[in-house]
């Protein structure tokens, strides 16, 4: 869950304002925002009260936040505001989801995970948003197998290289026997790799770093996990902490212009 904390900086002589600019100024408010965890550190500028400033501060989670307090920033950050004479109010609050505008933005491959447990309820909660994801003519031809045994994971290790010490690893598949045709046309990649897409936003929305692995061995997939022939592996969805040693991925954001991508016709 992630965390926001509102901060109201009140002083004199528009001494507020000049601390927020002295922040910026002096690049605190760029270190932070690339402190591993922040989603945001903005400042605003009351129109109805001239000596007050507000600062918006959310992080992923506690964790987090916790490092951040304990960084040498928060001595540079408490002599400014002495610097200035300022009185702090402060507001904690607890975001139980995020804004989809920046799960959407936040979501990436994560290629190195910590061997910390998963919640039970996160992963509950990441397999209901696959079962209500759209499939063709609602057939749902999904099938999830989850990976959580030391003998599964250990199998998968043999099947691709790209686990990279998740302690979860959701291995979805289809069953083309169920799955909507038309003309000589299935639907079950499509339907699969949609409720595939669900689980991992809602993974990102649990604070939950994962990836999307194709590179994988399907027929010693199902060979090691009995699995039947019409249910055909899609891909795999490793799921866990990200080790904070792992830098992200480079062409995270790498994206085309939308304009050659997009045409309205």
């Amino acid at each position: 869950m992630s965390l926001t904390i509102n901060i109201y900086y009140t002083g004199e002589n528009g001494n507020a304002k000049k601390f927020a600019e002295e922040m910026i100024n002096s690049g605190i408010v760029d270190r932070i925002r690339n402190e591993e965890g922040n989603i945001r550190y903005n400042y605003f500028y009351s129109k109805e009260d001239a000596e007050t400033v507000l600062l918006i501060d959310s992080w992923k989670d506690k964790t987090a936040l916790d490092i951040h307090h304990k960084s040498a920033m928060m001595g540079e950050i408490a002599n400014l505001r002495e610097k200035y004479h300022l009185k702090m109010r402060v507001e904690q609050f607890t975001d139980l989801s995020h804004d989809y505008d920046e799960i959407i933005k936040r979501r990436t491959a994560t290629r190195k995970f910590t061997d910390k447990k998963v919640e039970e309820d996160k992963l509950q909660k990441i397999l209901e948003a696959g079962r209500l994801a759209p499939t063709a003519k609602n057939m749902q031809p999904q099938k999830i197998f989850v990976a959580t045994t030391k003998e599964s994971l250990e199998k998968l290790d043999t099947i691709t290289p790209c686990r990279y010490n998740a302690p979860i690893v959701l291995i979805v598949c289809s069953n083309k026997n169920i799955a909507w045709t038309k003309d000589n046309y299935s639907t079950f990649e499509m339907d699969a790799c949609i409720v595939a897409t669900h689980m991992m936003l809602e993974a990102t929305n649990q604070d939950l770093d994962n990836i999307w692995i194709e590179m994988f061995d399907k027929n010693k997939l199902k060979k090691e996990f009995n699995i039947p022939e019409n249910i055909e592996p899609i891909c795999l969805i490793p799921l866990g902490y990200k080790d904070q040693t792992f830098k992200g991925n480079p062409l995270h954001n790498n994206r085309k212009e939308l304009k050659e991508t997009v045409e309205f016709i």
